[in-house]
């Protein structure tokens, strides 16, 4: 299964409206402004839908969202249409963005470790600090999936209808395979295995971190200016 087939499975990441998308928004909401208190112009960088984006438009800061899925851009100029929205929706690729340097004030970059490799994650790194102004941050929202797995492999329910059947990490956990099952269906979706000190080894070759927030057992929100 797809990443687009995993994120239409489940409304927290797929409907703007839904009790789960929204309880998303609100967990992160009050930490995001806690660190962006100057308004300015956002990178919402794999923006999916565009829920967070919408939401920074709404407090006044211009945002730009990119992804590189074309089922999530329409999803996310969908909801831009219904919503009156101005923000812009562009497809583009983390590791090569198609922005000059110095061009934001922040980038938001949430819940999205897992589609990345560490050679295209440090490529990604790489790009968010040439488009970030000097003294831009990266705001950066994550869950130790390394810390996870165990929690995983005891079963766990995911959204409304699905549980974990399966988890299946490779011998070096690089990656895992996560079978997901419902009383209707079941799918697979690999992931790529992100501990916290391999975030921040990497992310500290383009940033200095300057702030973080403990989300809860796993996941975190890092905070880091640019090496410029």
């Amino acid at each position: 299964m797809t990443f687009e087939e995993y994120y239409s499975a489940f409304k927290a990441y797929s409907d703007i409206y839904s009790d789960e998308y929204r309880k998303r928004i609100e967990n992160l909401e009050p930490l995001l402004m806690k660190f962006m208190k100057e308004k300015g112009k956002v990178l919402d960088l794999g923006c999916g839908a565009g829920g967070f984006s919408f939401l920074l438009e709404d407090l006044g800061f211009t945002v730009v969202g990119v992804d590189n899925s074309d089922y999530m851009l329409s999803l996310a100029r969908g909801f831009a249409k219904e919503k009156g929205s101005k923000v812009e929706f562009v497809k583009a690729d983390a590791r090569e963005l198609p922005f000059e340097d110095n061009t934001f004030d922040y980038v938001l970059f949430i819940d999205n470790l897992v589609h990345f490799e560490p050679l295209d994650l440090g490529k990604a790194f790489r790009e968010m600090a040439r488009v970030l102004k000097p003294g831009g941050k990266l705001i950066l929202q994550f869950t130790d999936l390394r810390t996870l797995l165990p929690v995983l492999m005891n079963g766990q329910v995911i959204g409304a209808e699905y549980w974990i059947s399966k988890v299946l990490p490779d011998k070096d956990e690089k990656t895992v395979l996560i079978e997901f099952q419902s009383e209707e269906k079941s799918f697979r979706v690999r992931f790529n295995v992100w501990g916290k000190t391999a975030v921040e080894l990497l992310a500290k070759l383009y940033f200095r971190k300057v702030g973080e927030e403990k989300i809860n057992e796993h996941t975190y929100l890092q905070v880091y200016l640019p090496k410029k």
